[in-house]
């Protein structure tokens, strides 16, 4: 089976073609603004560069977030019209656990089992964070779920579960607070770790763990748009009130 993947719950997105569970190529796009807007023509590149074309394709795995709000929309929504076109299936993928099947992989060596935070900047001074443990094989054992919290919060959260126990932290969220994200039992990946970004890769992982789902965003949060409408009514009726 070969499988494209892509992930655009941060501003670098991911995109992998996955052949019976082995890596044909993977590309990882720059930390820009709109990135999930290149995705289609990445995905051009990416498939001439595997000497494929797109109807060779029989799944897609899409990163359903938790993530930004607009890139999200264009990787699911990218996605779900590959997929119709195609008439093969698409399957989600939490981004939180395929960036937590990273952090695994680059701790192994040096833990077992190891205890994971995958941490993506959720803007507006919070972050996506969720608490793992690893186990073989892409799987995983679910802590504390997925929720935006202040960094600050997220660490204590963390420390309440794991105890003394370290806990191995990754993702954009550690360059946006690594202060707050360094504090026991927390410990960041060094920064040029590639653990801290999600791999397309390790989506199609966790599918193959039994970590699928339906191919709809994970927000967990309104988005800005919507929280903005809520307060200009709020301060509308505190006016008519007066």
């Amino acid at each position: 089976m070969t499988t494209f993947a892509l992930d655009t719950a941060t501003p670098s997105p991911g995109l992998a073609i996955v052949r019976d569970g082995r890596p044909v190529a993977e590309l990882r796009l720059g930390p820009v603004p709109g990135g999930g807007r290149r995705v289609l023509e990445a995905a051009h590149h990416l498939l001439r560069a595997a000497g494929l074309e797109i109807r060779d394709v029989d799944r897609i795995v899409v990163g359903v977030g938790p993530g930004g709000f607009t890139g999200l929309r264009i990787g699911v929504a990218t996605a779900l019209g590959l997929g119709q076109a195609l008439g093969i299936p698409v399957v989600g993928a939490v981004s939180l656990e395929a960036l937590a099947v990273g952090i695994a992989d680059a701790v192994w060596a040096a833990a077992d089992r190891p205890l994971l935070a995958p941490v993506i900047d959720a803007r507006r001074r919070e972050v996506f964070g969720a608490l793992y443990r690893a186990a073989a094989g892409g799987a995983l054992e679910e802590l504390l779920p997925p929720a935006a919290r202040s960094p600050a919060g997220l660490a204590a959260a963390v420390a309440r579960v794991a105890g003394e126990e370290r806990v191995y932290v990754a993702g954009n969220g550690v360059e946006a607070y690594p202060a707050q994200l360094a504090q026991a039992p927390l410990t960041p990946l060094p920064p040029d770790s590639p653990a801290h970004r999600v791999s397309a890769v390790d989506l199609v992982r966790r599918v193959e763990a039994g970590g699928g789902r339906p191919a709809v965003p994970l927000y967990l949060r309104l988005p800005d748009a919507e929280v903005n409408r809520l307060r200009a009514e709020a301060r509308r009726a505190e006016r008519s009130a007066a």
